[in-house]
């Protein structure tokens, strides 16, 4: 990953981290630095409900994500979370300025990709 593309990432990850604090939830933020790797990249509590959110910026015009930019060891993180009876891992996707959240439950449902132009985006960026 280059350093723009880190920068637009982390740009992001601090904008979701900003909007969940402001809706109410216990935020930590995993800054892991240009070369670091972590499981998922924010953890946010609320009601006594941890959510592992991973956070992925999409630029390409076509609103399709593929799934192939998940990490194993997101993979991992999810398995260990689910072992622990654990629901709540999303993805959180940001494109044309909206963001969507995917629960890691419904990746099974799709092929290698979802086209998020057949989605409602939960937060929109106006």
């Amino acid at each position: 990953m280059g350093k723009k593309q880190y920068e637009v990432g982390k740009k992001f990850e601090e904008e979701l981290c900003w909007w969940l604090s402001n809706n109410g939830y216990y935020v930590i933020y995993n800054n892991k630095g240009v070369e670091g790797s972590q499981p998922v990249d924010v953890i946010a509590i609320k009601n006594n409900i941890a959510t592992l959110i991973e956070c992925k910026n999409l630029e390409n015009k076509s609103g399709i994500f593929n799934f192939e930019r998940l990490e194993a060891n997101q993979f991992l993180a999810y398995k260990k979370f689910k072992e622990k009876h654990n629901t709540n891992m999303i993805i959180a996707i940001k494109w044309n300025q909206n963001i969507y959240f995917i629960n890691f439950d419904l990746l099974q449902f799709f092929d290698k990709s979802i086209d998020l132009k057949k989605i409602e985006p939960n937060i929109i960026k106006e």
